[in-house]
């Protein structure tokens, strides 16, 4: 006798169908009744020019341009270890379709915040949504914001030294 676990006999196998999960039941494989579980959408955010695998890269989305860069206001924040330079894909939970703009720092030192030189000039590797870099300010909420509508498009951010 096999000492593993099996599965439920009723329950018998999880299929793709144009995107949506389907569960089917019924014994031998005959489908008996379709229940579409329905993923709710991910944001991809793709991360590149991590020219360092060690630190953190802080992520800030907004939904508000009143709230741009103010990161107690953003809709979601979130630090993601750095294992190896290159790029990294980092999954975007829990937003709605809308207007959003995006900003992101590498923290190479670990100190938890944005490095500047005497100038207010960043020294560590920075980037935003449409890779909005203006040279002598940050971006604004116009150059950096997009829509989306709960698709799976990917948004892509350069991380860059000023």
């Amino acid at each position: 006798q096999d000492s593993h676990i099996q599965s439920p006999p009723e329950i018998k196998y999880i299929c793709s169908d144009l995107g949506r999960k389907v569960l089917s039941f019924g014994p031998k494989r005959k489908m008996l009744t379709s229940v579409p579980i329905f993923l709710p959408p991910v944001l991809q955010l793709l991360l590149t020019g991590l020219t360092d695998g060690k630190g953190s890269v802080y992520i800030a989305v907004f939904d508000r341009k009143e709230a741009f860069l103010q990161t107690d206001q953003a809709r979601v924040k979130k630090i993601v270890p750095i294992l190896q330079s290159g790029a990294l894909e980092v999954l975007l939970p829990d937003l709605l379709p809308g207007t959003y703009a995006i900003s992101c720092f590498h923290d190479l030192n670990g100190n938890g915040k944005l490095d500047k030189n005497f100038l207010g000039i960043p020294s560590e590797p920075y980037g935003f949504s449409n890779n909005a870099r203006p040279k002598f300010r940050a971006p604004n909420w116009e150059e950096a914001r997009f829509e989306w509508k709960g698709d799976t498009r990917q948004i892509s951010i350069k991380l860059e030294k000023w």
